[in-house]
């Protein structure tokens, strides 16, 4: 699955005893995959804590919108390496691509959808990258 998400505001609420904290408030988007797509409907938020050695941890929530109208509560954690290239990239308004920067996520799915009751079972992981609209990432889950 592949899903990109724009930002919409962004509050930087500056050093806290654990880091750097950002709250970056998302705006509307879309996602796809072999079994669902839709929109990611705009008001979900990345609390974001950025540590002296560059490195943030991610807490992420947002809802998904099938294209036949399930809600689905989509939450993950992960982790995202601040460096110069991928900033100096993104202030000129170019993408990164993937693997350009450190920006892997854990993903959960909760839903009171019965078509979609197999995602509550789902764990997913994922890899980001920023481009001058928002962020995409592809989601792959993991099988037993």
């Amino acid at each position: 699955m592949k899903f990109r998400n724009s930002l919409s505001q962004v509050q930087d609420i500056g050093q806290t005893p654990y880091g750097h904290r950002i709250t970056y408030i998302t705006g509307g988007g879309h996602f796809e995959g072999p079994r669902l797509q839709g929109r990611i409907l705009p008001g979900g938020g990345d609390w974001l804590v950025r540590g002296a050695d560059g490195l943030a941890r991610l807490d992420v929530r947002k809802t998904f919108e099938t294209s036949d109208s399930a809600l689905i509560h989509v939450s993950y954690t992960g982790l995202y390496r601040f460096n110069e290239a991928v900033t100096s990239r993104l202030e000129t308004g170019a993408a990164c691509d993937f693997g350009d920067t450190l920006f892997l996520t854990q993903v959960q799915f909760e839903t009171s959808d019965t078509r979609y009751a197999w995602l509550n079972e789902t764990l997913a992981v994922g890899e980001g990258r920023e481009t001058s609209e928002g962020v995409e990432y592809r989601v792959s889950a993991i099988s037993v």
